[in-house]
C-alpha cells in the first residue's frame, strides 16, 4: 500500500487477549493501515497488554517502556491496549505520558478512531467498561494455518477472591452461538482444522442468552462443520 501508515503490535498475556489482538489488526487493515513485524518500521506501534499476575505486569510495563523508545525515531503514536490498561489506567497514564492513546478491553471496535486520533496529536484515554461483546469474524488469525481460538464469551461473574478478572472484563456475557458458528465456519474456510475453544469461564456459555449452560449444545454444532477435525 503507497504511503499507508504502518502499525506493529505486541500482544501478551492469554490466547483471549490474542484474539482481542487479531480483530484490532483486521480492523486496522480494513482501514488501509499496513501492518509490519519490526517496530523500528512503524508509524503505530500497539502494545496489548496483560495485567492479571504480578509477572505479567511487569512484562507489559518492561514493553510499553521499550515501544517509547521508537518515538525518538520514527513512531508517531504509541497505543496502549488490554488488561493493564483496564486495570491501572489512570496510573499509566500520569507514569508513562510517551503513551499517546490508552483503551480498555471493551474499546476495541474503536481502536481505528483511536489511533487515528493519536496521530493528529491527540492525548486521548478511554478505560471503562461496555457491557457489550464485540463480535470477533474480522480477524487476522496470527497462529500456525491450521490452528486458532474462538472466543465464544467475555468476562466473568465469579468475583473469586483471588481474581480481578471480573473488574477488568466486567461480568459474563456469552456471544450469539449462530455468532460463534459463523466464525468458526470462517475459520474453517481459512484452513484452520484445530479450533480452541476460550472464554473466561467456558462451561457457563449460554446461561446468560439461554437460562442454561449450553456449551455441550454449541459443541455438538461446531462438530458439525466441515473441515474442523479438533
Amino acid at each position: 500500500m503507497v504511503n499507508a501508515k504502518k502499525v506493529a503490535m505486541v500482544s501478551l498475556g492469554c490466547c483471549k487477549n490474542k484474539v482481542d489482538a487479531e480483530v484490532m489488526l483486521a480492523a486496522l487493515v480494513k482501514a488501509d493501515y499496513e501492518i509490519v513485524y519490526n517496530m523500528a518500521e512503524a508509524d503505530v506501534i500497539i502494545i496489548n497488554t496483560c495485567g492479571f499476575i504480578h509477572d505479567a505486569k511487569v512484562e507489559s510495563v518492561n514493553a510499553i517502556l521499550e515501544a517509547a523508545e521508537y518515538k525518538k525515531r520514527r513512531c508517531k503514536a504509541l497505543v496502549v491496549t488490554g488488561c493493564l490498561s483496564g486495570r491501572y489506567a489512570d496510573d499509566l497514564w500520569e507514569e508513562i505520558p510517551e503513551a499517546d492513546a490508552m483503551l480498555g478491553v471493551t474499546q476495541y471496535p474503536h481502536i481505528v478512531d483511536y489511533v487515528q486520533r493519536a496521530l493528529n496529536g491527540e492525548r486521548v484515554k478511554y478505560t471503562g467498561l461496555d457491557c457489550s461483546v464485540a463480535g470477533c469474524s474480522q480477524r487476522i488469525l496470527t497462529t500456525p494455518p491450521w490452528q486458532g481460538y474462538l472466543k465464544i464469551a467475555e468476562g466473568c461473574d465469579n468475583h473469586c477472591a483471588f481474581c480481578v478478572i471480573p473488574s477488568i472484563r466486567g461480568l459474563y456475557r456469552s456471544r450469539p452461538m449462530e455468532e460463534v458458528i459463523d466464525e468458526a465456519r470462517w475459520m474453517a474456510e481459512k484452513g484452520v482444522q484445530e479450533l480452541v475453544v476460550v472464554a473466561q469461564d467456558t462451561t457457563r456459555y449460554g446461561k446468560d442468552l439461554y437460562g442454561q449452560p449450553s456449551l455441550p449444545k454449541l459443541l455438538q454444532e461446531l462438530c458439525k462443520i466441515e473441515g474442523l477435525k479438533w
